[in-house]
């Protein structure tokens, strides 16, 4: 990995297993409970961790938060997907230098999630 990469994350949530089920329904993660470590689950694309659902009961994000992007094939329908999973778009396709194009959106607990994609909308 290059310098700046990110290499791992963790978000704080009060219900992991509703986070878990939003984040499948709008990523190709897929999920493992560490052992040993109640209420931290492993967030893996392609078989590799790349960061971890973390339960926390320190109550609503106060504003401040990391937003990871997510590389997605087709914008509209992972947006489409936040929606039905009871996630909230703030951004819809948003061009950005690249060429790219970006989407804002936020988890069932206000947590800030980008996705981001190289294809033009269809």
């Amino acid at each position: 990995m290059a310098d700046g990469a990110i290499t791992w994350w963790e978000l704080d949530v009060p219900d992991v297993a509703k986070a878990q089920a939003f984040y499948a329904a709008v990523t190709p993660w897929t999920f493992q409970p560490m052992e040993g470590y109640e209420g931290y689950v492993i967030v893996n694309l392609a078989g590799a961790g790349i960061g971890a659902l973390q339960a926390s009961d320190a109550g609503e994000p106060a504003g401040r938060s990391v937003r990871q992007y997510v590389e997605v094939a087709d914008l509209e329908d992972t947006l489409a997907r936040v929606k039905q999973a009871g996630g909230a778009v703030d951004q819809e396709r948003m061009e950005v230098p690249g060429p790219q194009w970006i989407g804002l959106a936020r988890d069932p607990f206000g947590l800030k999630i980008g996705f981001v994609t190289n294809n033009a909308a269809k």
